[in-house]
């Protein structure tokens, strides 16, 4: 796993690594959140900064949620 996104490459939100990092903070996952996962799994980001990007335009999404594509 990368520890930053590079501006130059492509990036996919990912709904596992999400819920995981989520279970693993708060130890359960709200409807909002398993809403927001179901919706916006592998759609593409942009990337703002080397720790966050956008996804959809509106919603930031941390580096740890994302996955490189070619």
């Amino acid at each position: 796993m990368s520890l930053e996104l590079d501006k130059n490459l492509k990036y996919v939100f990912i709904k596992e690594k999400y819920f995981e990092d989520v279970l693993k903070t708060q130890g359960k996952l709200t409807t909002i959140e398993k809403n927001f996962g179901h919706k916006y799994d592998k759609k593409r980001i942009k990337v703002v900064n080397p720790k966050s990007g956008l996804v959809d335009g509106k919603f930031y999404v941390s580096y740890k949620w994302c996955e490189k594509i070619d």
